[in-house]
C-alpha cells in the first residue's frame, strides 16, 4: 500500500524529527548516542555532529532564529547552528529530582515549548509533561514512567499524548486539559511512541517493539491500517514537504541483536513514506531565553 526509501543512519536511539520548512531540512537525534543530524531534501545529504551534553538527549526545539534547543538529562540548551556554541537556557526539574528525571519528547506550539520528562529507569510513575512559557513552566499530567508525544491540534483545542508503558494514547483538551483515553494498543503493536496529526482526522503513530507506523481514525479511535517496516523499534513520525503528504520515520538499533536483528536488518534507519494525507504544520519557536 505505501512504499518508503531508507536512509541508513545507524541510530541507537534516532528520536525526535523536525521538519524544517524554511530550509527544506529534517532535523533529529540520536538519544544515546548524543548526535544531532540534519537531512537535506534538496540534495540528499546527511550532515552529523557529536553533541557535548550529557545523555540521553531529548528532544530538538528549531528556533525562528535558525538555532535550536536540545533538551537532554538535565536540562534545555541553546544550540548555535553557525558557531556551534552550546549554552544552558533552563531546568524545569525540582531539586529532589535531578538524579532520577530526564527530558525526552516535546513539541511547539505558539509561546510554549511542550515538555515531556520521564522516570530515567523507566520503572516508576514519576514523569511527566507540561508547557514552558518565556517565563514559567507548568505541568499539565503526571504519573508516567515515559512522556511520550505530543501533537497538538491548535485549531480545534485538542492535545495528544503516548502513554507508552500502559499502551494507550490520551487526548486532552487544550482549553481545560481534561483528559479521556483514546485508545489502548494490544500487545502484539508494540508500545505507542512518538506521534504526528495530519489534517484529516487522523493521528500517526510511531510502534516501539512494533515495526510499524499506524495511522489512527481519531472519530472512532481505531486503526485505520498499519505500515511494517524493517526495523523492530519505531521512535518518531513527522510530516515533510511541500504539501507536507511525506512522513519522516525514525528508530532504533538499541536492544536489537542476533536474531531480531536478522529479522528487522534496517534498525537503526530511517525511513521516508509517501502518504495521501497532509500533515498539520509544526512552527519554529519564537521563544527566546
Amino acid at each position: 500500500m505505501f512504499d518508503f526509501d531508507i536512509i541508513d543512519t545507524k541510530t541507537l536511539l534516532g528520536e525526535s524529527g523536525f521538519y524544517l520548512h524554511k530550509s527544506n531540512e529534517i532535523v533529529f537525534l540520536d538519544l544515546l548516542d548524543p548526535t544531532l543530524f540534519i537531512y537535506s531534501l534538496e540534495n540528499n545529504h546527511l550532515y552529523k555532529e557529536k553533541i557535548k551534553l550529557p545523555k540521553p538527549l531529548g528532544n530538538v526545539y528549531p528556533q525562528n532564529n535558525g538555532n535550536f534547543y536540545l533538551s537532554c538529562f538535565n536540562g534545555l540548551y541553546n544550540y548555535n547552528r553557525r558557531s556551534k556554541n552550546i549554552t544552558k537556557v533552563i531546568d524545569v526539574r525540582k531539586e529532589d529530582e535531578l538524579k532520577h528525571i530526564s527530558y525526552n519528547d516535546g513539541t511547539i506550539t505558539k509561546n510554549k515549548l511542550w515538555i515531556g520528562l520521564c522516570h530515567l529507569k523507566e520503572t516508576k510513575d514519576l514523569g511527566y509533561f507540561g508547557y514552558l512559557t518565556k517565563n514559567n513552566f507548568e505541568v499539565v499530567d503526571r504519573k508516567f514512567k515515559v512522556s511520550n508525544g505530543p501533537a497538538i491540534d491548535e485549531k480545534n483545542n485538542k492535545l495528544y499524548f503516548s502513554d507508552s508503558f500502559n499502551s494507550k494514547l490520551h487526548q486532552y483538551n487544550l482549553k481545560n486539559f481534561e483528559r479521556k483515553t483514546l485508545i489502548k494498543f494490544k500487545k502484539k503493536d508494540g508500545f505507542p511512541d512518538g506521534i504526528a496529526l495530519d489534517n484529516n482526522n487522523g493521528l500517526w503513530v510511531a510502534h516501539w517493539a512494533g515495526a510499524k507506523v499506524s495511522r489512527i481514525n481519531l472519530k472512532n479511535g481505531k486503526i485505520d491500517f498499519s505500515i511494517n517496516l524493517p526495523a523492530l523499534n519505531i521512535t518518531s513520525v513527522t510530516f515533510f514537504g511541500n504539501n507536507l503528504n511525506h512522513l519522516f520515520v525514525t528508530s532504533a538499533k538499541y536492544g536489537v541483536t542476533g536474531k531480531v536483528l536478522k529479522r528487522y536488518p534496517r534498525s537503526g534507519s530511517c525511513f521516508i513514506i509517501k502518504t495521501n494525507y497532509k500533515g498539520i504544520k509544526i512552527p519554529y519557536t519564537n521563544i527566546n531565553f
